[in-house]
């Protein structure tokens, strides 16, 4: 399943530092993160067995920094979703 987690991050320099240096657990594969210019939002693209996982993870790593809203993707209707091989690929 994919998961979108959109980011309103009040210490950009920690948030991004902290980005860098994440170690995702089994099950997780992050496959796109798209800050707007000064690090203050992000939206993340996820792929995970639920949005429980990705918010559990995001919100043990970053939930003092920022302020994060979850949605599951509707993948019937989304364009441009990773296919098999690129999220085989990205793991």
């Amino acid at each position: 399943m994919y998961t979108i987690a959109i980011h309103q991050i009040s210490d950009p320099e920690k948030f991004w530092a902290g980005a860098a240096e994440m170690q995702l657990p089994d099950g997780l594969t992050l496959h796109t993160v798209a800050p707007n210019q000064d690090g203050t939002r992000a939206v993340c693209f996820w792929e995970a067995d639920s949005i429980d996982s990705v918010r559990d993870f995001v919100e043990s790593t970053a939930g003092d920094i920022s302020t994060n809203e979850y949605f599951e993707v509707n993948d019937q209707t989304a364009m441009g979703l990773p296919t098999n091989t690129e999220a085989a690929a990205a793991r």
